[in-house]
């Protein structure tokens, strides 16, 4: 058996690997000579010398007619580098994902991995209104709405709300007690319009995690950024397994809360 790479050695091999990862990507489909290597990764002829010397020794790379190949060995190096790269990037990719899910004490577990295709929506410094533009593009594509939430929608936007109920849409949120104090005096003729409304039913309740929304075949969960007023985040997916979670969390808070419409 082949003895276990020393410690020290692996993680020279790893840092190698990402530090030089578009050397896998240039080569991977055709050999390429010294000078050709240096103009596709952009650089001097004395760094050009020193990868392909570190290459060659770790055999990833062999001199073949046309040029410097890389070996199979650097092939499944060039697969692995993609690979874990990828996964560096989506995870970043759902690092708000992460904040919502585990910044508070859950009452159902969820594994992150049924969120891997989600759309995250995040602010945008030209374009504070993203993730909230997101809500309401998802809300114009359902027929019902359950959900929770820590506050009401933006008043940009609750007129939008407002003629999805007027329309017959079946809505039934759970929300902070203070929201539905401040629907009921903030906007009080539309508030009163969609109170008496049967298609709506709204519950009470004194603590919740963050905002979560159940549209016919997606779910969304959203955090609120105190200090701007609206939504800054908005993570939605479409995943049975999320869904599924999703109505765990929302039957959760709704047993727990007051009917008050």
């Amino acid at each position: 058996m082949n003895p276990e790479p020393i410690g020290t050695d692996l993680e020279d091999d790893l840092l190698e690997l990402v530090r030089r990862h578009e050397v896998f990507t240039v080569l991977a489909n055709d050999p390429l000579e010294k000078p050709e290597l240096a103009s596709a990764l952009d650089v001097s002829p004395a760094t050009t010398h020193r990868i392909l010397t570190s290459f060659r020794e770790n055999d990833w790379i062999a001199r073949t007619d046309g040029g410097y190949a890389l070996t199979p060995l650097g092939e499944r190096m060039g697969r692995a580098v993609r690979s874990y790269r990828s996964a560096v990037v989506e995870a970043r990719r759902l690092t708000p994902l992460y904040d919502l899910l585990f910044a508070a004490t859950l009452p159902v577990e969820v594994e992150p991995d049924v969120f891997a295709d989600a759309t995250v929506t995040t602010i945008d410094s030209h374009d504070p209104y993203r993730p909230l533009n997101r809500f309401i593009d998802l809300l114009g594509n359902t027929d019902s709405l359950r959900g929770i939430d820590t506050t009401s929608v933006a008043p940009t936007y609750v007129e939008d709300v407002h003629e999805r109920i007027v329309d017959g849409m079946p809505v039934e949120i759970v929300f902070e007690t203070p929201v539905i104090d401040r629907l009921a005096t903030e906007y009080a003729d539309l508030a009163e319009d969609a109170f008496d409304r049967e298609n709506l039913t709204l519950w009470a309740i004194d603590d919740l995690p963050f905002g979560l929304a159940l549209f016919d075949d997606r779910v969304g969960i959203g955090r609120y950024d105190d200090e701007v007023g609206f939504l800054s985040v908005f993570v939605d997916t479409d995943d049975d397994e999320a869904y599924a979670w999703g109505e765990r969390v929302f039957e959760h808070y709704r047993s727990a809360a007051t009917r008050v419409v």
